[in-house]
């Protein structure tokens, strides 16, 4: 990940002064509750030069965008979850939503253009956009169900979900303009956390049709062939494809 050749400054932890952090260089990104609240910390990709750049302010969520120049987070600083974006360095923190109700659930588009995120400021979760500037935020789904987890295709045209809107967690996809809603998976058990391959043609998923726990699935993007691919005595989440 190449964006530029500067570095940044920030205090190193546990140690007084300030330690380079290389930006030019692959830089991971991490939340930790090591100075007391959940915060965004940054390091070089050998673990030198930890960063605080969130200062204290609790966060729960965070995503690079595409470029790596910037970092999107969800936090609660002014009282509910709103959504934020700031450099890579930490400055320039910025509140997109700005909203009485949470938001939450961010997803760059593939451009780095546009981000998606789940809010309740209808009454309950629907899926939004915005662009990355924070303006023209639009509900996509604009359904009395709850609609959540937005999840972008390798392409940008193309937004899979999770709705209750048949009664339990479903994985559905649309356009990215909201159009076209359509449940892959039709099934009696929750189905949830889908995870788009990279290269658009499959989307893995969790489900607990099968029994007491979650199992990991996978399908064709048009919902056909979904298939089994765990099968432990406990549950499994959270599947996230290989770049």
């Amino acid at each position: 990940m190449s964006v530029g050749s500067a570095t940044m400054t920030a205090t190193r932890e546990g140690l007084s002064g300030t330690a380079a952090i290389t930006v030019d260089a692959p830089v991971l990104a991490f939340l930790s509750e090591r100075d007391g609240s959940q915060g965004v910390y940054v390091t070089n990709a050998d673990g030198s030069a930890v960063a605080s750049l969130t200062s204290n302010t609790w966060v729960d969520e965070l995503a690079w965008s595409p470029d790596g120049r910037r970092i999107a987070f969800r936090s609660s600083r002014e009282g509910n979850a709103e959504i934020y974006v700031m450099n890579a360095d930490g400055s320039a923190q910025t509140n997109l939503t700005n909203n009485a109700a949470d938001d939450y659930a961010l997803a760059w588009s593939q451009d780095g253009q546009k981000i998606a995120f789940t809010s309740y400021r209808d009454g309950n979760d629907e899926i939004y956009v915005m662009n990355a500037d924070g303006s023209a935020q639009t509900n996509l789904t604009n359904n009395a169900a709850n609609d959540f987890t937005p999840v972008w295709s390798p392409d940008g045209q193309k937004i899979a979900f999770v709705s209750a809107r048949d009664g339990n967690g479903e994985i559905y996809v649309m356009n990215a303009d909201g159009s076209a809603p359509t449940n892959l998976t039709s099934n009696a058990a929750d189905d949830l956390a889908p995870a788009w391959s990279p290269d658009g043609l499959k989307i893995a998923f969790e489900s607990i049709r099968d029994g007491n726990y979650y199992r990991i699935y996978v399908m064709n993007a048009d919902g056909s062939a979904q298939t089994r691919l765990t099968n432990s005595a406990a549950s499994d989440l959270l599947p996230r494809w290989r770049p």
